[in-house]
């Protein structure tokens, strides 16, 4: 994996709807904000290949969303954290096991 490709995927995302859609073969992970969805795709095969190099699977679509950073105020000042992106990537085939324990 290049340097590029390690920069792309920050981390899975992982709360009660992301854990639902892994069923369905989707899988949500933060990604950086000017990657698009060739990259995320390309990074997220080699990120399989690296992690299960038996695994016969392969990313179908990517679909992007921007996310906005919640304001958070208190009495004088207000504090807003960076805005990001999210990523949920489509994969067929056997599934992956990025969020298991």
């Amino acid at each position: 994996m290049n340097s590029r490709q390690a920069d792309i995927i920050i981390s899975p995302i992982i709360n009660e709807k992301t854990t639902a859609l892994t069923a369905l073969g989707q899988y949500t992970f933060a990604v950086a904000k000017d990657a698009n969805k060739i990259e995320i795709a390309e990074a997220v095969e080699q990120l399989i290949k690296e992690l299960y190099p038996k695994n016969k699977s392969k990313v179908v679509r990517v679909n992007t969303a921007p996310i906005r950073g919640r304001v958070r105020r208190g009495r004088r000042h207000s504090k807003s954290p960076k805005d990001g992106k999210k990523a949920i990537v489509f994969i067929e085939g056997d599934a992956p096991e990025f969020f298991s324990a």
